[in-house]
């Protein structure tokens, strides 16, 4: 909601005050020290971008305004890609070394190791993926027929 400034024209009273109210015509409201009518100032547009915003959500740059949790607890994107490219590049070795692109991940407590996927494990998958498919396939096929 827009802020409306207010300036009391009484004599001896010459409070300037704002209010929060909806959008509308607010030609005068009734000023809070001498209870009379006091007119409102037309001033210009109130938006900008500060140096140091104090508030959430005026600073103009989204990543100040409204933090992810990473930025939140100190972390940065720099350092969570730092994270995914070694973990790409130990991939990659693990990728080279079985000569081939499936690879199978071992996840301990502190760990995650990667190895090329054995001959027999790959030939599951290939067919746990070929069986997925064909009933996906038979799925679309009894629902179009209804």
């Amino acid at each position: 909601m827009p802020k409306y400034v207010f300036d009391c024209q009484t004599e001896g009273c010459n409070l300037k005050f704002e209010r929060t109210l909806k959008m509308g015509n607010h030609g005068s409201l009734e000023c809070p020290s001498c209870h009379e009518q006091a007119p409102q100032v037309i001033t210009g547009f109130d938006f900008g971008f500060k140096e140091n915003p104090s508030k959430v959500g005026n600073s103009g740059v989204h990543k100040e305004d409204y933090p992810t949790a990473d930025h939140a607890v100190g972390r940065d994107a720099e350092g969570r890609w730092g994270y995914y490219a070694a973990k790409e590049k130990v991939k990659v070795k693990a990728r080279e070394a079985g000569e081939t692109h499936a690879l199978a991940r071992k996840t301990g407590q502190d760990f995650v190791e990667y190895a090329p996927m054995a001959a027999p494990a790959r030939d599951a998958r290939k067919n746990l993926t070929k069986t997925a498919l064909t009933r996906l396939q038979e799925a679309r096929v009894a629902r179009s027929d209804r």
